[in-house]
C-alpha cells in the first residue's frame, strides 16, 4: 500500500512571508451590543516588507476605513511571522495548529490550548494558504466540539 504523502508545510504554499495579528475593532465596526471586539487576521507580506505597514494598507483597502497610525494606535498589535508562531517543537498539522493558538492553559487538544475560531479569524493570504488555514480551522472546530461533548457527559 503507497503511503498518503504529508501536505505541504504552510510556509511552503505562499508568495510572501505568514504572518497573524490581533486587530482591535473600533466600536462602529464591531456587532452592536458586544463591547471589546478583536479579529485574528492572517496576512502575507513580501519578504523585507515592514508588516505592520503592509496590514494597515490591506485593512484600508479591504475595510473601506482610514488605518493610518493603527498600529501606533494600538487597534494592530501581536504581529508575529510564522516562524514566531511555530517555534515549539513540532511535526506536521501539530506544529502549524500553533499558527492559531491565542492562549494556553483550561484550552483544548493535548496541549489544552485556547485557538482562534473560524468566526473571528480574515484571511488577506494567497488561495493555497487560505485553504491550508481552513482546514486548520477545521480541526480546531473539532475540538472544541469534542470538548463540548466531553463536558455535556
Amino acid at each position: 500500500m503507497k503511503a498518503i504523502p504529508a501536505p505541504v508545510s504552510i510556509a511552503g504554499l505562499g508568495n510572501g512571508r505568514l504572518h497573524r495579528a490581533v486587530v482591535a475593532l473600533p466600536d462602529a465596526m464591531g456587532e452592536p451590543g458586544r463591547g471589546y471586539q478583536e479579529r485574528i487576521v492572517f496576512f502575507e507580506a513580501p519578504h523585507g516588507a515592514d508588516a505592520a505597514t503592509h496590514l494597515e494598507y490591506l485593512l484600508a483597502a479591504a475595510w473601506c476605513i482610514d488605518t493610518a497610525d493603527w498600529c501606533e494606535r494600538g487597534f494592530i498589535y501581536n504581529i508575529r511571522d510564522q516562524g514566531e508562531l511555530m517555534e515549539r517543537p513540532a511535526t506536521g498539522t501539530a506544529r502549524e495548529l500553533q499558527l492559531l493558538e491565542i492562549g494556553w492553559g483550561g484550552g483544548v487538544g493535548p496541549d489544552q490550548a485556547h485557538y482562534a475560531r473560524t468566526e473571528e479569524v480574515d484571511l488577506f493570504v494567497t488561495p493555497r494558504v487560505a485553504a491550508r488555514l481552513r482546514e486548520l480551522l477545521a480541526i480546531v472546530d473539532t475540538l472544541y466540539a469534542a470538548a463540548t461533548r466531553a463536558a455535556q457527559g
